[in-house]
């Protein structure tokens, strides 16, 4: 079956099999079934981006996404498991039994005006986001689409090679996060990309080439302009990802802090030993991450955000609030006001406030009250808060022995 993409006339860098350290019995399953699939019905397709690079840096990656020069509609046809998702850009999510492999269509170059484009194909916004963008292209072409260089390469299942169009290879040994075109532009496009470079930089331990560090500095406040649902997924990339105090450091280099948690960040700017809370909370969640426990996203903003939470709520109290309202009220006001840039979902803000005003809890340890709280399903994660700021501030040392005596016991 014949695709009606056409086929790339630049010749990019290509590494054979032998000269490379990218194998099969690292990838996926079910990537791979997709692969030979879409091969088998006539079709180029190639593991992309993100699986690529960590492949080649004998890391694991998290997951397996493909680019291929089927549309979505003939994916559909050809996958019985296929879903169709996005607006922005249309792609296809192929299910398997635990694992969805992410599957797009090569996308075409932005084109500098839509004039000739359908606005179902394409849109941009009047400050250059693209909102809208179903032009299909060429290999190189969406090479050339993507973010950076080391998230441009393609594996191919048909000779096992590596093929780069973009220098990825080269960054990828000098340890470089470099811009694919000018800065300005992709930043503009999308100002996600500037958090997402400070991710790379911070996980894989690179820098971030002049270029775009410089962009990102003069680009910081259009990340305002990004949408809040996305901004919040991208935080809990950042901070769980098993890096992020390293990743914290790009985003104080660069002041992405500011725009993102505008508030917060002026808060601890104020104190040293503010900012070392947020670095040690930081350190705990890489040492979590390693040993494979699960942190979620209430228990991330509650400890991120802890010692801002309890200064609010310390100002609430001397205006006249009980400690309650002060602990309740303090994580509503700061979330729900943080809403306008980093959405954070209402059901998490309850729950942020309960490990908060939990910690009242933890100073009753009479009578049948301490029993009754630890069977509750919100006391281990009130008193990984309480255990993490005890030893943090070394205070309620007395108060932690005993909650753990009593959890002992229990178990």
């Amino acid at each position: 079956m014949s695709s009606p993409v056409s086929k790339s006339p630049m010749k990019p860098v290509i590494l054979a099999r032998p000269e490379h350290c990218v194998s099969r019995k690292n990838i996926s399953t079910a990537a791979i079934k997709v692969l030979y699939r879409l091969r088998d019905e006539g079709y180029t397709a190639y593991i992309a981006g993100g699986g690529v690079r960590d492949l080649l840096l004998d890391r694991h990656p998290k997951d397996f996404d493909i680019a291929t020069d089927a549309t979505p509609e003939q994916l559909r046809k050809i996958f019985r498991n296929c879903r169709l998702i996005g607006r922005r850009f249309r792609l296809a999510h192929i299910l398997f039994r635990g694992e969805i492999i992410e599957t797009a269509t090569f996308r075409a170059p932005v084109p500098e005006t839509d004039g000739e484009h359908n606005e179902k194909v394409f849109r941009t916004g009047e400050d250059g986001q693209v909102m809208r963008d179903n032009v299909f292209g060429t290999p190189e072409q969406d090479a050339f689409r993507r973010d950076f260089t080391i998230n441009a390469l393609f594996y191919s299942i048909s000779d096992f090679s590596i093929i780069d169009y973009t220098g990825g290879l080269e960054d990828l040994e000098k340890k470089i996060i470099r811009v694919i075109g000018d800065p300005d532009k992709r930043f503009t496009e999308d100002p996600v990309r500037m958090i997402r470079a400070a991710r790379f930089a911070g996980t894989l331990g690179f820098e971030i080439e002049k270029k775009a560090y410089d962009s990102i500095c003069r680009n910081k406040d259009k990340l305002a302009l990004a949408a809040p649902s996305r901004m919040y997924e991208e935080v809990q990339k950042l901070f769980f990802c098993g890096h992020a105090r390293e990743v914290f450091h790009w985003l104080e280099t660069t002041d992405l802090l500011h725009p993102m948690f505008r508030d917060f960040a002026h808060w601890i700017d104020e104190d040293k030993i503010r900012h070392d809370w947020v670095i040690q909370t930081l350190e705990q969640m890489g040492r979590w991450r390693k040993a494979n426990l699960r942190v979620h996203p209430a228990l991330l903003f509650a400890l991120l955000f802890g010692e801002y939470h309890e200064f609010l709520a310390q100002q609430l109290v001397k205006a006249g609030a009980s400690p309650f309202e002060a602990a309740r009220d303090s994580v509503h006001q700061h979330l729900h006001g943080m809403c306008t840039n980093v959405r954070v979902p209402k059901q998490v803000i309850y729950q942020v406030s309960d490990i908060m005003t939990n910690q009242l809890r933890f100073e009753r340890g009479k009578g049948k009250k301490p029993k009754r709280f630890m069977q509750h399903k919100a006391f281990l994660d009130a008193f990984l808060y309480f255990k993490f700021s005890a030893k943090t501030h070394n205070r309620n040392t007395e108060l932690l022995a005993y909650w753990t005596g009593l959890r002992e016991t229990k178990s």
